[in-house]
């Protein structure tokens, strides 16, 4: 009778093939986490925007003007946290004024930023994230976070 010393090829190849789907599930949860994370982040920048842009309507009774996407407003910088940015790696945060020029108020609403992204995943993670805590819209890729409307108000 011969003695048997270490492991067969089959039994090796079950081990394998069992870390390899345990390591599969990992990182898809590791790649759901980071977009919450991004997500939450994303949220507190809106946050951060919105108390920005009332504190600069009434300290200068007028709302900021407009900015290009990825650009902080000039007239916002001053209420946002130091070394603030509108351009983050995997989105991008744009300034949207749609109040009337001599002031006033619009048919829908004011004041909004928009979301941008390529990454699907971490705009659907975002909607998740706001849910019914914030007056949102989609359109394709982009998110846009109403911050006030027709009456002033949220």
């Amino acid at each position: 009778m011969r003695r048997r010393r270490g492991f067969t090829f089959v039994e090796l190849l079950v081990v394998v093939i069992v870390m390899g789907i345990l390591a599969t599930i990992a990182v898809l949860k590791y790649i759901d986490l980071r977009h919450h994370a991004l997500s939450s982040t994303a949220t507190a920048d809106l946050q951060a925007v919105r108390l920005a842009a009332y504190s600069a309507f009434y300290e200068n009774s007028s709302w900021p003007g407009e900015a290009g996407a990825g650009t902080v407003p000039p007239a916002l910088a001053p209420y946002l946290p130091v070394n603030f940015s509108f351009s983050r790696t995997e989105y991008t945060l744009d300034w949207e004024n749609f109040a009337p020029a001599g002031g006033g108020q619009t048919s829908s609403m004011q004041l909004g930023v928009v979301v941008s992204s390529s990454n699907t995943r971490l705009m659907k993670a975002l909607q998740d994230h706001l849910g019914s805590k914030a007056p949102f819209f989609v359109l394709g890729n982009t998110l846009t976070f109403v911050i006030v409307g027709p009456d002033g108000r949220i």
